[in-house]
């Protein structure tokens, strides 16, 4: 690809990126202000465990792309907040799981909704064949490009 395009996609992701990344951290905000105080890496956390249950967090820490190091302030804010618990592994008692509380499952799925709102508006935006279009190509980049680096 040339290089021009190249800056242009990379301008274009930034962008996108950046406007992404505020309005979903403004919806979430929206919901801690009123109820809960829970940051964008804490959600991105909750909903991984959200959707793993009985994750250790290594798995956690690998499954987000960071070092088990930056996972743990975070998991600590949880489960002070009581939207975690760390529970002893049955198999390994020497290993920690991950486990959603209700307080923690009923948060999540407010912010959830939230966030499927506002990407369901972005998606009208583009209609559905681009959407569409759009889905096709971001599993592809997440497939070929995202996973291969894991």
């Amino acid at each position: 690809m040339e290089k021009q395009k190249v800056k242009q996609l990379i301008k274009s992701y930034q962008q996108t990126y950046i406007f992404a990344m505020t309005h979903i951290h403004q919806s979430i905000s929206e919901i801690s202000a009123n109820t809960v105080d829970l940051s964008i890496e804490q959600f991105f956390v909750l909903r991984e465990i959200a959707a793993y249950d009985g994750i250790s967090a290594t798995e956690l820490a690998a499954a987000l792309s960071v070092n088990k190091s930056a996972i743990t302030p975070k998991l600590k804010r949880l489960v002070e907040k009581g939207y975690i618990r760390r529970e002893k592994n049955h198999q390994d008692k020497r290993a920690v799981i991950l486990t959603i509380s209700e307080k923690g499952n009923s948060v999540y799925e407010e912010c959830e909704k939230r966030l499927e709102l506002l990407v369901n508006e972005w998606l009208e935006i583009l209609g559905e064949e681009d959407s569409e279009h759009f889905f096709e190509l971001f599993q592809k980049i997440t497939n070929s490009v995202v996973q291969s680096k894991k």
